[in-house]
């Protein structure tokens, strides 16, 4: 039922979701630069290793600010990430399966071809993503209440066949 309630959320509210995603996303980079940082004070490594987890626990934190501060922002940046990162993977699939796979080209180019539409609308492209999501979440929440009520209900026995007049014998 949750399921379900999430999806008709995210699909009557896919802009409010799209910023709820980029403030949890930059309360967790908050977090997680709080405890690199911690740990490169407490942790057993010596030298290099502790300096790399301050710095890294550091810029977690200036992006975790970033994130917060401009959410809509931070939507868009990922968008583009991700479309960068579509174009990028089809063209090496499309490399890597060339004269190998007609498939794994067909599939490179597919990707390519919707991170090029990710790059050329990065808000409308994670907005239709997040349609797909309330989509895919109500069905399995209309599924999962379906499965529960059915749960008590015993299944309908098959009619046994009329019997052949002949036994197998081994």
């Amino acid at each position: 039922m949750i399921t379900l309630l999430i999806g008709l959320a995210v699909l009557l509210w896919p802009g409010l979701t799209l910023l709820t995603a980029a403030v949890l996303f930059g309360a967790q980079m908050l977090i997680t630069g709080v405890f690199w940082l911690a740990a490169s004070f407490t942790a057993d490594a010596m030298g290099r290793q502790r300096w790399l987890l301050a710095v890294a626990g550091l810029l977690a934190l200036v992006a975790g600010i970033l994130c917060l501060r401009a959410p809509f922002q931070t939507i868009a940046v990922l968008a583009l990430l991700l479309g960068a990162t579509w174009v990028v993977g089809g063209v090496a699939e499309v490399f890597h399966g060339f004269g190998k796979s007609g498939w794994a080209v067909f599939s490179g180019v597919v990707t390519a071809i919707g991170g090029v539409v990710v790059l050329v609308w990065p808000v409308a492209s994670l907005l239709a993503l997040a349609w797909l999501l309330a989509v895919v979440l109500i069905v399995f929440g209309a599924m999962a209440i379906a499965g529960a009520i059915s749960v008590d209900r015993k299944p309908k026995t098959a009619k046994s066949a009329a019997p052949t007049g002949t036994t197998a014998t081994a």
